[in-house]
C-alpha cells in the first residue's frame, strides 16, 4: 500500500461512531481528483508517501492499542485491491472500521462499518461523472456528505439529495459548511427556515480543537 501517514487522533468528521471518537487513522496516497477546496493536497500525489505491506500497516494499527480506524485519502480507493485485504485483516481482530471516499468506485465487498461518500458540487471546480448507483446502493450506517461554501451550493446540495432520495438512497446526509467561509450559524438557519430536518451538520471538529495545525501535520 502506498501510505502518507498513519496517526492517533479523533474523528473531525460525521461517522457512525459519532465526531470526537479516538480513531487510528490510514491515510493514503494518491487521488483520481483535485478538488478547489482540497484540505489534504500533500496526499494526492501517489507517488508520495512510503510502500508498506499489509501487515506492517496492521501492526502499526494495532501498536496505538486503539480499536476504531478511519481509512481515508488522497482517495484510498485508487488502492482498492490492498484496502480490501486491510479492512478485511482488521475486521477478523475486530477493528470498527470507516471509510471516507470521494465515490467514484464501486464500494461493494468489503468489511466496512461506515462509508462516509463526497459528493463533489459545482464549487468542487471538477469534472466527473457522478454515478447515483454509488449512492444508491448505501446503507442507513453511511454518509452522504456535502462541501458548501455559500448559498448556491446549498440549493443545489438540496437538489441533489431530493433527486438520491428518490433514487432509493437511504444514507444520513450531512452538510459540511467550510472552515472559515462558510459561517455554521447562517447555515443552520437556511436548514431550518427550509424545514429541512432529515440530514445533520457536519463541522471539521479537529479544525476548532488544533486552529493552527498546518497541512500534513499529525494532530
Amino acid at each position: 500500500m502506498r501510505v502518507s501517514n498513519i496517526f492517533l487522533s479523533i474523528d473531525g468528521e460525521v461517522n457512525i461512531y459519532h465526531q470526537g471518537v479516538f480513531t487510528v487513522f490510514v491515510r493514503l496516497a494518491g487521488c483520481n481528483l483535485k478538488c478547489s477546496y482540497c484540505d489534504t493536497s500533500y496526499s494526492r500525489d501517489s507517488n508520495s508517501g512510503t510502500d508498506m505491506d499489509i501487515d506492517k500497516v496492521v501492526h502499526k494499527i494495532e501498536s496505538f492499542g486503539c480499536k476504531k480506524v478511519t481509512i481515508t485519502g488522497g482517495e484510498p480507493m485508487m488502492q482498492s485491491a490492498s484496502v480490501l485485504g486491510l479492512t478485511r485483516i482488521l475486521w477478523e481482530k475486530g477493528y470498527k472500521l470507516s471509510i471516507e471516499t470521494n465515490g467514484t468506485s464501486p464500494l461493494v465487498g468489503f468489511n466496512v462499518d461506515c462509508w462516509v461518500v463526497d459528493y463533489k458540487l459545482s464549487n468542487s471546480g471538477i469534472e466527473k461523472q457522478i454515478d447515483n448507483d454509488i449512492y444508491r446502493k448505501l446503507h442507513p450506517t453511511d454518509f452522504v456528505k456535502f462541501v458548501l461554501g455559500n448559498k448556491n451550493d446549498y440549493k443545489e446540495a438540496l437538489a441533489i439529495k431530493k433527486t438520491l432520495q428518490k433514487t432509493g438512497c437511504c444514507a444520513v446526509f450531512a452538510f459540511s459548511p467550510m472552515h472559515k467561509v462558510l459561517d455554521p450559524s447562517q447555515l443552520v438557519s437556511w436548514l431550518k427556515k427550509d424545514k429541512v430536518f432529515d440530514c445533520v451538520i457536519n463541522l471539521q471538529l479537529h479544525k476548532y480543537i488544533w486552529p493552527n495545525c498546518g497541512e500534513g501535520e499529525e494532530r
